[in-house]
C-alpha cells in the first residue's frame, strides 16, 4: 500500500514528537531521581555529623542524660525516624523512634537503590584519638519523597501525552493543507509535460491564492512556464550568457588558487611561529620545574656531604690518636732496661684507657660505612640531575622507564618526603624508544602536583608509582591520596594557561606541556579522579620493536 504525504506527514511528526518526549521524560525522571538522592544523602550526612559533635562529649563521658535529650530532641525533625547511640561494646546508650518496630540489625544505605523500608539509614563512629568510642545510627524517612517521585513521573507521562495527542491533531491539519496545495502543482506539472509534447503553453499557469510559502511556490511554477515559453527565443542569449561565465568562472579560480597559495604560505609561518611559542612555553615550563627542584637537590646534596666532612673530621682526630699511640710503641726498643719498659707499657696502657681506644675501633667501620653510603648517595643524585639535563635535547634513545621514574623520584625527593610516603610497584619493562629529558619532565611535574595535592588536605598521604606491560604498550600509573580533582576541572585538566591553584602558585603550562609530550612519543594520558580521595594519572607508550630495543647498540648510557 502506497502511503500518502499526508500520511507520512503525521507519522514522521509523530515518531519525532514521540522520541523527543521519551528523551525528556527518561533524561527528566532521571534527573529527579538523583537530585532527590543526592539532597537525601547530603541531609542524612549532614544532620549525623552535627549530631556526632554535639553528642562526643557526652558520649565520653557517659552522660546518658545528656545522651537522651539530644537524642529526643533530634526526634523532633518530622523527617527523622529513628536515632541511637551505641558504644563499643554494641550497647544502647540511647535510642528513639517513630516507629513500633525499630530493626535491631543496622546496614547502612549509601543510595535510595539499596532503601527496602522507606528510611534511609546511616552511621558515624565517634573515633577520637584512634581509639573507637561509639557509634551513632540514624534513619531518615523518605516514603513522603517517594511519593513525590511517583506524582511527579505520572504528571510527566500525562503532559505528555497529551502534547502526543495534540501534536498529531496539528499534524493531521497541516497534512490535510499541503496535500490540497500539492495537488494543484501536480496538475500544472501535468499541463506543463503536455504545453512541451505540444508546444502550446496557453492555460498552463496556475491561480495564485494566499499570502504564504505555497502561493510563492506557484509564482516561481508560474514564471517557470513564462520561462519555457520564450526558451527558443532566448536560447542563444543564453549561450553566450554562459560562455562569459565559464570565462568569469576560470578567473575567479585562477584569484581563488592564488589566494589559498598565499594563505597556505601565512599557515606556514603561523605554524613555524607556533612551534617557535611552544618551545619557548616548555622551556619556561622546564625552569619552573628547575626552580621548585634547585633548593631540594641542593639540600640532598648538602646533607651526605655534611655527616661525611663530619665523619671525616672525626677520623682525622682518631688516626691522630693512633699515631701518637704508635710514637710510644716506638719506644719500647728490645735493649730498653725492664723499669723503663715497665713504665712505657704503663703509659700506653694508661693513654689507651684515657682516650678510650676500643671505642675508636669500634666506631671507625660504621664511619666509613656512613661516609661510602653518603657519597653514593650524591653519586646517585649527581646521575639524575645528568639524566634531568637531557631536557632540551631532541634526540630519543632506547631507555628503561624504570630508571627513568627512579631517577625522577630522586630528584623530587625533598619536595615529596616530609608529606606523603612513595610506593614503588615497578614490572620488568622493555626499553622504550623515548626522549629521556622529556618524559622526566612529564614525571616531575606529574609528582609535584601530586605532592602538591596531598599537602593542600594538610596529612600524610600516598603516592603509588605503577608500571607494568600491557600487550604491545608500556602502562605508567601515578596516583596519590591527595584532594582530588572535580569533574568540571578535570575535561579543561589539558588545557593552556589552565590551573586550579592560587593566582601566583601555578602557570597552567605543566599538565599541557604533559599533553603535547605524551602525543609526541604516540602515546595517551588520561586522568580519574574523585574529590577528597585522590587521582590518578595513566600513561600509555608504545613499546615499539622490542627485539630492537634488547640490541647491546640500543642500550642507554647511565
Amino acid at each position: 500500500m502506497r502511503l500518502t504525504l499526508r500520511t507520512k506527514t503525521i507519522t514522521g511528526t509523530a515518531i519525532i514528537e514521540a522520541t523527543l518526549l521519551i528523551v525528556l521524560i527518561v533524561t527528566s525522571l532521571s534527573f529527579i531521581n538523583r537530585l532527590a538522592e543526592d539532597n537525601i544523602v547530603k541531609r542524612a550526612s549532614t544532620t549525623i555529623n552535627l549530631f556526632a559533635s554535639t553528642t562526643k562529649d557526652a558520649l565520653l563521658t557517659l552522660d546518658l542524660a545528656a545522651l537522651e535529650a539530644s537524642v529526643q530532641e533530634l526526634m523532633t525533625n518530622p523527617d527523622i525516624a529513628y536515632v541511637r547511640i551505641i558504644d563499643n561494646q554494641q550497647r544502647i546508650l540511647a535510642q528513639a523512634t517513630n516507629y513500633s518496630n525499630l530493626p535491631a540489625d543496622f546496614y547502612a544505605d549509601t543510595t535510595l537503590a539499596e532503601v527496602t523500608d522507606e528510611v534511609f539509614d546511616s552511621s558515624r563512629s565517634i573515633v577520637v584519638s584512634g581509639h573507637h568510642y561509639g557509634e551513632i545510627q540514624l534513619g531518615i524517612d523518605i516514603g513522603y519523597v517517594q511519593t513525590s517521585l511517583i506524582k511527579i513521573r505520572n504528571w510527566i507521562v500525562s503532559l505528555a501525552l497529551i502534547e502526543l495527542g495534540l501534536v498529531a491533531l496539528f499534524s493531521y491539519g497541516l497534512g490535510t493543507y499541503l496535500t490540497s496545495q500539492l495537488n494543484t502543482l501536480r496538475q500544472g506539472a501535468k499541463n506543463i509535460v503536455r504545453a512541451v509534447k505540444t508546444k502550446d503553453y496557453r492555460n498552463t499557469t496556475i491561480p495564485e491564492k494566499g499570502q504564504d510559502e505555497l502561493t510563492e511556490l506557484v509564482k516561481t511554477f508560474n514564471i517557470l512556464v513564462i520561462s519555457l515559453a520564450d526558451e527558443c527565443r532566448s536560447r542563444m542569449e543564453a549561450e553566450n550568457e554562459l560562455t562569459q561565465l565559464n570565462q568569469s568562472l576560470e578567473e575567479k579560480v585562477t584569484q581563488r588558487t592564488q589566494a589559498l597559495s598565499e594563505k597556505n604560505a601565512q599557515l606556514e609561518r603561523s605554524n613555524k611561529e607556533l612551534k617557535e611559542t611552544q618551545q619557548q612555553l616548555f622551556q619556561a615550563e622546564k625552569m619552573a620545574s628547575v626552580g621548585q627542584l634547585a633548593a631540594g637537590v641542593a639540600h640532598e646534596i648538602n646533607n651526605p656531604v655534611g655527616f661525611v666532612s663530619s665523619n671525616l673530621s672525626t677520623l682525622t682526630d682518631y688516626l691522630s690518636m693512633f699515631q701518637i699511640l704508635m710514637t710510644l710503641v716506638k719506644k719500647l726498643e728490645p735493649d730498653t732496661n725492664v723499669d723503663e719498659q715497665k713504665a712505657l707499657i704503663n703509659e700506653i696502657h694508661q693513654f689507651y684507657e684515657q682516650h678510650d681506644f676500643d671505642f675508636i675501633s669500634e666506631d671507625i667501620t660504621p664511619l666509613i660505612e656512613e661516609s661510602v653510603e653518603g657519597l653514593t648517595r650524591v653519586s646517585e643524585i649527581v646521575k639524575g640531575l645528568k639524566v634531568f639535563s637531557r631536557i632540551d635535547s631532541d634526540e630519543k634513545q632506547w631507555f628503561d622507564l624504570n630508571h627513568c621514574l627512579n631517577t625522577t623520584l630522586t630528584m623530587v625527593n625533598n619536595k615529596l618526603k616530609y608529606i606523603c610516603r612513595v610506593e614503588k610497584q615497578f614490572a620488568d619493562l622493555p626499553r622504550v624508544f623515548i626522549n629521556v629529558g622529556k618524559l622526566t619532565q612529564v614525571f616531575t611535574n606529574l609528582l609535584i602536583n601530586a605532592g602538591q595535592a596531598i599537602e593542600s588536605t594538610g596529612r600524610q598521604g600516598v603516592i603509588t608509582v605503577q608500571t607494568r606491560l600491557h600487550k604491545d604498550q608500556v602502562r605508567i600509573e601515578i596516583a596519590d591520596t591527595g584532594c582530588g580533582i572535580s569533574e568540571e576541572n578535570q575535561e579543561k585538566l589539558f588545557n593552556p594557561f589552565f590551573t586550579t591553584k592560587p593566582e601566583g602558585q601555578g602557570t597552567g603550562l605543566g599538565l599541557s606541556i604533559t599533553y603535547g609530550i605524551i602525543q609526541e612519543h604516540g602515546g595517551t594520558i588520561s586522568v580519574t579522579s574523585k574529590e577528597g580521595e585522590g587521582s590518578k594519572f595513566v600513561i600509555t607508550l608504545p613499546t615499539g620493536d622490542i627485539d630492537q630495543a634488547l640490541q647491546p647498540e640500543n642500550q642507554e648510557v647511565q
